[in-house]
């Protein structure tokens, strides 16, 4: 009988020392992970980063002509598809305007009836910013602010497309 209990205690004990070590396990493996995301993410910015001449880089411009659109969503989708970066500019400030188009032309995806809200999301996060260290910040910041522009810009032209309708049934 002493011999189950002493064999149950170290049974116990063996089961504590191996989930302790399980979770420290977990622990440093998340920590070398991080790390080397870390890393990653640094190597690519300081790539990018290697000309940081302001000169090189020019920024989109919305166009004055766009079209008709039924929805302000296609509007802002028209907008976002059809941005042109030229030749000049900088891989890095390019590629930091596409992710800032990429993430909210997906936020507008799944939010297409209701982009004011987009709207705000978008102030939010340019308030926010005020990193314009390197090329793909300065990059990703003129990309939110064109997704700004974008969004004001449909709704600029959707309502002067039913003013248009308003008038002309009056």
């Amino acid at each position: 009988m002493t011999d189950n209990k002493i064999d149950m205690f170290k049974l116990v004990e063996q089961v504590e020392k191996q989930k302790k070590m399980d979770i420290d396990d977990i622990f440093s493996n998340l920590d070398s992970v991080k790390n080397e995301e870390v890393k990653k993410e640094e190597e690519r910015k300081q790539a990018y980063t290697s000309s940081n001449d302001p000169s090189l880089v020019s920024r989109p411009r919305i166009p004055d002509e766009i079209g008709t659109f039924e929805t302000r969503f296609e509007c802002f989708r028209c907008i976002i598809e059809h941005v042109s970066y030229g030749t000049q500019n900088v891989n890095a400030y390019v590629e930091g305007h596409k992710d800032a188009l990429e993430k909210y032309y997906s936020d507008a995806y799944q939010n297409s009836k209701d982009l004011y809200v987009i709207e705000g999301r978008v102030n939010d996060e340019i308030n926010r910013n005020n990193s314009h260290s390197s090329l793909y910040d300065k990059g990703y910041y003129d990309g939110l602010a064109y997704v700004l522009k974008a969004l004001k810009r449909s709704k600029e032209l959707l309502m002067a497309r039913i003013n248009k309708e308003i008038i002309k049934h009056l």
